[in-house]
């Protein structure tokens, strides 16, 4: 997917605010419609944006991103990625780019050393750790099993993480 719809996403997501106010489905298919031009003429490609009960869906010929509103391990996930439960799930969003898929999972109340533990079950399943680095206010884990990819990284000032996940093609 192209950087230019990335870009277009948190003008997306203030879109989506909208849709959740006042009568649901009306101002859901008006911001949609908004939503599609805008990225239609952001893009140049034709884009299709579906949002329902606050989660979004876009499409357009070159892939699909889903922003899903939930707190759950996405059920689609990477079979050899291990859960990562060091934490409250705030929100995931996945989708694919050139046919490979890619997973972002925010957390809340994430604990300090969450970063140690994750690459030690990351290694117990497998992977093989990339990058390992903590500052005095973050923390960063990178691993790779065959072609999945996984990264976590760590606000230790305000208890938060993202866990990203995603295939790639190896050369």
């Amino acid at each position: 997917m192209s950087n230019r719809i990335l870009v277009c996403l948190a003008l997306t997501v203030a879109i989506a605010t909208v849709a959740g106010c006042g009568k649901k489905q009306a101002d859901e298919k008006l911001a949609e419609r908004m939503t599609e031009e805008m990225l239609e003429q952001a893009t140049g490609q034709k884009t299709d944006v579906d949002m329902k009960d606050g989660d979004i869906t876009i499409k357009t010929g070159t892939g699909e991103v889903k922003m899903v509103a939930t707190s759950q391990w996405p059920e689609d996930m990477f079979d050899v990625v291990p859960r990562f439960e060091h934490g409250t799930i705030e929100r995931v969003h996945s989708g694919t780019d050139a046919g490979l898929r890619k997973f972002n999972i925010w957390y809340q109340g994430v604990p300090d050393d969450a970063s140690d533990k994750y690459l030690a079950q990351l290694k117990s399943a497998g992977f093989e750790s990339q990058l390992v680095s903590m500052g005095a206010q973050s923390g960063m884990t990178s691993a790779q099993k065959g072609d999945v990819a996984v990264q976590f990284m760590h606000n230790l000032e305000d208890d938060t993480g993202v866990l990203i996940a995603f295939e790639f093609v190896q050369e």
